[in-house]
């Protein structure tokens, strides 16, 4: 089926984001997942970084592009959400993103690529903004 208009592409790149954009820290300071959260626009593009807790100091994930954002429905420009996905070699996790009533909730879904046979797991936690 060919549409008419702008292309998906194009339409992610046009999307508003600036309620995404900001830094984020975990509701839950005793967390033992995902700790912050840094979303940045770089030339148009939505730029993750996610720290989570280790026993000695956070553990840094990197930056990274979001794979897509989305917006609130079709005829929205108002991006709202996102997907990530970080690859850790023995782990992969994506992360789905969406801003709701001034907080981030994030989902996160973990699957072992080391065949150790540890369960997939899912986590969803919730952030504030925090200055940067």
């Amino acid at each position: 089926m060919e549409m008419a208009g702008t292309s998906t592409a194009e339409a992610a790149r046009n999307l508003e984001t600036s309620t995404m954009v900001r830094s984020w820290a975990n509701t839950n300071p005793s967390t033992p997942g995902i700790t912050r959260v840094q979303i940045r626009s770089v030339a148009g593009k939505l730029r993750v970084t996610i720290e989570s807790s280790a026993k000695e100091s956070p553990l840094s994930w990197g930056e990274l592009e979001a794979e897509c954002v989305y917006a609130e429905n079709p005829a929205s420009m108002r991006g709202m959400a996102f997907v990530a996905r970080y690859k850790f070699g023995f782990l992969e996790t994506l992360v789905e993103g969406n801003v709701n009533a001034g907080l981030l909730v994030l989902a996160a879904f973990y699957t072992f690529r080391d065949g150790s046979h540890r369960s997939d797991y899912f986590s969803r936690e919730f952030f504030h903004e925090v200055a940067p």
